[in-house]
C-alpha cells in the first residue's frame, strides 16, 4: 500500500504533515507533481503505476489544478476507479469543498457545514472498531471550534458509514463506492507530529491527529505498523512486602485484582530488603499473575536518582541490584528489571546509567528531567516509550484521575501500555482501583494484565513487508518475537533509539548474534520457523565510571527516612492532623 500525495509546485503544509504521519505510521509514500492538463484523467493514467494506493484529495490542490468550477465528472469517476482508498481532508465552509465532498459521495453527503454552539463532543460509533478501533462508543471532548467542521447528510442509506459525529452529524465518515473506499475527514488542520503537548489534554488536537492515523491504518491493513497487543499494569508505590502497609491489605489486594481482572506492581524499595514476610512473598510467588514487584529507587531518599553524578547514581544501582539479588536467594521473588523513579524526579545521567546495567527500561509518572522541564511532542506521545533521554526507554505512568477512557484508547492505539501509578492511600477507598480496572477492561476486553517486564518486552510495533517478512520495532531493551504463522518467516527487528548507544551485544536466547549498528539504530535479521519463539536482549557496555562508597550518614539518613515515612504511612495516614504536623517535621528533617 503506498500513499500518493500530489502537489503542484510543492507539497501543501498539511499535505505535507499528512505525509509525515503516514511515513511514521510505516506507510511508502509517493509524492505526485500535478502539471496543467486539459485533460487530468489522460495525466493521472499517464503518471500513476497500476498498483492500489490510497489518494489524498486536498479540496485546495484540487480547486488550483481543475479550477473553480468543480471536480469533472470523469475525473470523480476515475478517482473512484483506479484507487482502493480516498482520503479526504483538509475540508472548508465554502461551495468548493461542498461540491467536492457531494461529488465524491454520490450525493450521500450534500456539504461541509460549520458545527453548532455550545459544548460539544466527539461521539465515536459503536460499529466503527474495524476504523476508530478502541474509539469505538467512546464520547468525549470538548470539541475543536476552530479547525472541527461536520457533513450534512442525504439519504446515505447502509453505505454511508458515521464513524465520529458531533452533535448528530458526521465529522467522519467512510462510504464505499465503486472500488474505492471514500474516507472523510472534516478537519481543516493537520497537527505537525514535532508539536510540543506536554499534559495537554487529547481532546485539544484530537480532531487534528488521530482520525487521519484511524483513516491511514484502516487503508494500510497490516502494512501500517499497530501494537501486537494491548497491555496493563496498576503501580503502587513504596509497600513492604507485608500484610498491612497504611490503607494497603494484601489479602485485600489479591482479591480485588482476582474480581475485577488486573495485575499490581509493587514499586519496591530495595533498602526494605530484609524487612519483608514470608507469607506474603509466598503469595506473590503463588499468584504471579496477579502480583508483581519492580525497582522503585535504591533508598528512596530525596531525588537520589536526580543526581548527574555517574559515580553515585552506579553505586546506588549496585547497592539496589545487590539488595535483590540477595532477595531473590531469600524469598525466591524476582525484582523485574524496571525502575519507577521515586518522587518521579530523575536525570539524563541516571538513564545513562540504568542503560549501561542493562534495566529493560524505566518508568515515571512525569514526562521530564528533574528541574528542566520538556514538553514531549505528538511523535514522542505515540508511540510505546519515549526515547528522547539518551535513547533508553522511558514508559509513562499516570494517576487514576487523569486517566480517562480516550486516554486508555489513545495509549492502546498507539502500543503505549496503561500504566496507573497510585500510592497506599488509594486503598482508602478502594472503589477506586475497581472503577479504573473496569474502565481499561471496558475499553479493552482483550487486555493483558502483566508485569512490567513482560510489559515492556512486548510494547512492540509490527508491520508486514510486500517480501512476506515483518518489521519489530522494539523499545525495550529485550523483546520476544514469536512466529504465529504457518510457514517460515523472516523478522526484521529494529530498536531505533539506541544509535549512539554503547552495544557490545545482542543476544538470542543469551548467546550472541549478527546485528547492524547504523545512524538509525540496532538491526537485526532473523529467520523464525513456524510456533518458534526467541529471545532478544541488548548488552550494553558497563558503567566506566568509578564506584564511590555510600556513606555512613547517607546510611543513617536512609534508615531515619524509611522508618519516618513508614511511621506516616501507616499511622499518621490515618490522621489528617498528626499528618499535616508530620510534613511540616520532614521538611524541617530535610532542611538538616
Amino acid at each position: 500500500m503506498r500513499l500518493i500525495v500530489p502537489y503542484i509546485g510543492e507539497l501543501q503544509e498539511e499535505d505535507a504533515r499528512l505525509a509525515h504521519l503516514a511515513e511514521f505510521l510505516g506507510l511508502s509514500i509517493e509524492t505526485l507533481a500535478l502539471t496543467s492538463a486539459a485533460d487530468p484523467v489522460r495525466f493521472l493514467e499517464n503518471a500513476l503505476s497500476p498498483e492500489g494506493s490510497c489518494f489524498v484529495v486536498n479540496p485546495d490542490l484540487m480547486r488550483e489544478w481543475v479550477g473553480p468550477e468543480g471536480l469533472p465528472a470523469e475525473l470523480t469517476d476515475f478517482l473512484l476507479r483506479r484507487f482502493s482508498h480516498l482520503l479526504v481532508h483538509r475540508l472548508r465552509v465554502n461551495a468548493f469543498d461542498s461540491a467536492m465532498v457531494a461529488a465524491l459521495s454520490r450525493g450521500k453527503l450534500t456539504s461541509v457545514e460549520p458545527i453548532g454552539q455550545g459544548r460539544l463532543f466527539y461521539e465515536v460509533s459503536a460499529d466503527a472498531s474495524e476504523i476508530c478501533e478502541l474509539f469505538a462508543g467512546l464520547a468525549f471532548g470538548p470539541v475543536n471550534p476552530t479547525n472541527d467542521r461536520v457533513f450534512n447528510v442525504a439519504d446515505g442509506g447502509p453505505a454511508l458509514r458515521q464513524l465520529i459525529s458531533i452533535d448528530g452529524k458526521p465529522f467522519m465518515a467512510a462510504l464505499k463506492l465503486d472500488r474505492a473506499e471514500v474516507l472523510f475527514v472534516a478537519s481543516e488542520d493537520v497537527v505537525s507530529l514535532t508539536a510540543e503537548v506536554g499534559n495537554v489534554p487529547l481532546p485539544a488536537y484530537f480532531s487534528r491527529f488521530v482520525p487521519h492515523a484511524m483513516a491511514l491504518r484502516h487503508a494500510a491493513g497490516a502494512e501500517c505498523f499497530r501494537p501486537i497487543m494491548s497491555q496493563a499494569s496498576i503501580i503502587i508505590d513504596d509497600p513492604l512486602l507485608r500484610m498491612k502497609y497504611g490503607f494497603l491489605n494484601f489479602d485485600s489486594l489479591l482479591s480485588l485484582a482476582n474480581r475485577h481482572n488486573f495485575h499490581a506492581v509493587i514499586a519496591f524499595i530495595p533498602h526494605n530488603f530484609k524487612r519483608n514476610e514470608l507469607r506474603i512473598t509466598r503469595m506473590f510467588l503463588e499468584n504471579a499473575e496477579r502480583l508483581s514487584i519492580c525497582f522503585h529507587g535504591n533508598d528512596h531518599t530525596e531525588a537520589e536518582f536526580a543526581s548527574s553524578d555517574p559515580n553515585f547514581l552506579n553505586s546506588l544501582l549496585d547497592c539496589a541490584e545487590n539488595r535483590m539479588a540477595q532477595h531473590l536467594q531469600t524469598t525466591g521473588l524476582r525484582c523485574d528489571r524496571v525502575l519507577a523513579f521515586p518522587q518521579g524526579k530523575f536525570s539524563l545521567e541516571a538513564m545513562n546509567a540504568l542503560k549501561s546495567h542493562n534495566f529493560c527500561a524505566a518508568v515515571n509518572r512525569v514526562q521530564h528531567l528533574a528541574n528542566r522541564p520538556a514538553r514531549l511532542t505528538i511523535e514522542e506521545l505515540a508511540q510505546p516509550a519515549v526515547l528522547k533521554y539518551g535513547g533508553f526507554p522511558l514508559y509513562i505512568r499516570h494517576p487514576i484521575r487523569e486517566t480517562q477512557k480516550f486516554n486508555v484508547a489513545f495509549n492502546l492505539f498507539f502500543g503505549r501500555p496503561v500504566l496507573i501509578g497510585e500510592h497506599h492511600e488509594i486503598f482508602e477507598n478502594p472503589d477506586a482501583l475497581v472503577e479504573i480496572a473496569a474502565r481499561i477492561n471496558s475499553v479493552a476486553p482483550g487486555v493483558r494484565w502483566s508485569n512490567l517486564e513482560t510489559v515492556v518486552r512486548d510494547s512492540i510495533l509490527v508491520r508486514d513487508q510486500p517480501d512476506g517478512s515483518r518489521r519489530v520495532r522494539v523499545y525495550a531493551g529485550s523483546v520476544r518475537i514469536a512466529n504465529d504463522s504457518d510457514r517460515i518467516r523472516n523478522y526484521v527487528i529494529e530498536w531505533n533509539g539506541f544509535a549512539g548507544s554503547a552495544i557490545e551485544q545482542v543476544l538470542m536466547d543469551g548467546a550472541p548474534c549478527d546485528f547492524v549498528k547504523d545512524v538509525s539504530g540496532i538491526h537485526l535479521s532473523v529467520e523464525l520457523a513456524p510456533g518458534v519463539a526467541k529471545d532478544f536482549s541488548l548488552v550494553h557496555r558497563g558503567a566506566s565510571a568509578a564506584r564511590v562508597n555510600l556513606s555512613l550518614s547517607w546510611r543513617a539518613h536512609a534508615i531515619v527516612r524509611r522508618r519516618l515515612s513508614e511511621i506516616r504511612d501507616n499511622y499518621l495516614s490515618k490522621n489528617h492532623y498528626l499528618l499535616t504536623a508530620a510534613k511540616a517535621l520532614r521538611q524541617t528533617f530535610l532542611k538538616v
